[in-house]
């Protein structure tokens, strides 16, 4: 059997078969999301992959850490 990754959302059944991820976050719950995390997010992540820039991978990190505490609370009601 496949190693997987599941959702980083708890008690979240959703799972990836992409496995260059440690993290990942379903799209049921990416959409819960604030949608100028996801573009700012999509942006860091954009420059970090063309210049590999040292600075906005720390940031695109930073957001990440944001944006799954937000589909967390969004998920169990709170945001």
């Amino acid at each position: 059997m496949t190693a997987r990754v599941p959702c980083c959302v708890p008690f979240c059944r959703r799972t990836s078969a992409r496995i260059e991820f440690s993290e990942w976050i379903c799209g049921d719950h990416w959409h819960l999301v604030p949608k100028r995390y996801r573009q700012a997010y999509g942006r860091l992540v954009k420059q970090w992959r063309r210049y590999h820039r040292d600075e906005d991978g720390y940031a695109a990190c930073r957001i990440w850490r944001r944006i799954k505490s937000k589909a967390i609370e969004a998920a169990g009601g709170i945001g």
